[in-house]
């Protein structure tokens, strides 16, 4: 019987590739499923899509809408946002994107670490 071992040079590189490219995935994709549930204001006001453009992935896992209301919208759950341009807009936008879309983008995620 015959062993032979391979040695990888320097094996974590590859596997730090592999997980910023997952992180990049997630945080694409999290963008763009969370435009379903942005407010939108109608398109006859000044600042129609300012806010669900707005949205920059600053650095890895760190996504920041930089309109400036987007604070207000976000945290503010008294006011119903159905009224907006959007009929499924809501407050807790990435909260109620990740309930719907966790599985889905967990398992993209998983297929980018695994190779496949």
């Amino acid at each position: 019987m015959e062993l032979t071992l391979v040695w990888k040079r320097n094996p974590f590189k590859s596997r730090r590739k592999s997980i910023e490219k997952a992180q990049n995935f997630i945080d694409k994709t999290c963008v763009e499923k969370m435009t379903e549930f942005v407010p939108v204001a109608k398109p006859i006001y000044r600042n129609a899509g300012q806010l669900r453009d707005s949205a920059e992935i600053k650095e890895p896992g760190l996504i920041i809408y930089t309109a400036p209301f987007a604070k207000h919208d976000y945290y503010n759950t008294e006011v119903s946002h159905k009224r907006s341009g959007n009929s499924k807009a809501t407050s807790l936008w990435f909260e109620t994107m990740k309930s719907k879309y966790k599985a889905e983008i967990l398992q993209g995620a998983q297929q980018i670490l695994t190779g496949r």
